[in-house]
């Protein structure tokens, strides 16, 4: 700590570091080097510990750990744990007791955030990472372009082309083939087609399907009689996870899966989806503890090249701000 560092600035500069460790500690959450490192910074003194308290809390605020979670303790720097004369055993310094704490937090925010991108992993024959897309080949000819922080799997057999979207968005070009049909499973619906190009998306909290040329039908997983929703070109069709709602849109064919070409097209969406799609993007994290604000509708064209800059014009026009908390950490609000 800089003999210069006024106590304000020592205190951001360590909320900063304790941003960045959780973070690290997230990315690679079983690397030896990193959990170690991360122990000694926690160790080096009171300060370090109770930033990282405070982050942890914050983040458990705005609904990303379990706050049930153990809290760390703020320590007093005193002894090391000793060999109590008490038949109980181990006796603890408050230090290391409020280090235990902070390692179960890590532990079990970990376990939340990195827990279903594992079983995910498991799962995909295909993934892409932050600001990464891929295209691939499927076994039948088919082309898939993954956009950023996408999992696919596949499951082709002699009678049947059937691939599961478990994240992110896709863009099919399917090739013809009538004795076996095409057919993308989500969460909330199965779009069947025999040739055709269209973008499946998992928006968080349903699938959005936007059809580029030819056709496809929809059927929504909750609805009662699998009634199928034929698309022509042009057309969307958002299925919402909670109750299987359907609704439609329309979109121009030339605007779908831009984030192709590095741009992001959309219109009268919510602003909290659109957040999501740069957040594919971006290298760290993008919150928002304001739940109304993602209710916003937004339509525009967003350069993707530049991430940052493509969040500042998404939120400027309702006057919200970006708030840079770290090099992995930009929070919305509007004040």
């Amino acid at each position: 700590m800089s003999v210069t560092d006024h106590p304000q600035q020592q205190q951001e500069r360590l909320l900063e570091e304790a941003t960045d460790w959780l973070m690290r500690l997230n990315e690679a959450p079983t690397d030896a080097a990193v959990i170690a490192a991360w122990e000694d910074w926690l160790e080096a003194s009171e300060a370090h510990a109770g930033a990282w308290a405070r982050i942890c809390r914050t983040w458990g605020a705005l609904g990303d750990i379990p706050t049930a979670a153990p809290e760390p303790a703020l320590p007093a720097i005193d002894a090391a744990p000793t060999r109590s004369a008490h038949p109980q055993g181990w006796r603890f310094s408050r230090r290391s007791l409020g280090i235990v704490s902070a390692s179960l937090m890590s532990a079990a925010l970990v376990a939340v955030l990195v827990a279903p991108t594992l079983q995910m992993r498991l799962e995909a024959d295909f993934r892409t990472g932050a600001g990464e897309t891929q295209i691939v080949t499927l076994a039948d000819g088919s082309k898939v372009t993954l956009a950023p922080e996408t999992a696919l799997a596949e499951d082709f057999d002699a009678g049947a082309r059937d691939v599961r979207l478990l994240s992110g968005e896709a863009f099919f070009e399917v090739e013809r083939d009538t004795a076996r049909p095409f057919v993308v499973a989500t969460p909330d619906a199965s779009v069947r087609v025999l040739g055709t190009a269209f973008s499946v998306r998992d928006t968080g909290h349903g699938t959005r399907v936007e059809l580029a040329h030819g056709a496809i039908a929809l059927t929504p997983e909750a609805a009662e009689d699998r009634t199928e929703l034929t698309l022509q070109p042009g057309d969307v069709v958002t299925i919402e996870r909670a109750d299987g709602k359907a609704e439609r849109g329309q979109v121009a064919p030339a605007d779908i899966a831009l984030w192709r070409t590095g741009q992001l097209a959309v219109t009268d969406q919510p602003l909290g989806d659109v957040m999501a799609l740069i957040q594919r993007q971006h290298s760290g994290w993008i919150v928002m503890p304001e739940s109304d604000i993602a209710a916003l509708r937004v339509t525009g064209l967003y350069d993707l090249s530049d991430p940052d800059k493509a969040l500042m014009a998404l939120v400027a026009p309702f006057g919200l701000q970006v708030r840079k908390a770290s090099p992995y950490l930009r929070i919305v609000s509007s004040r």
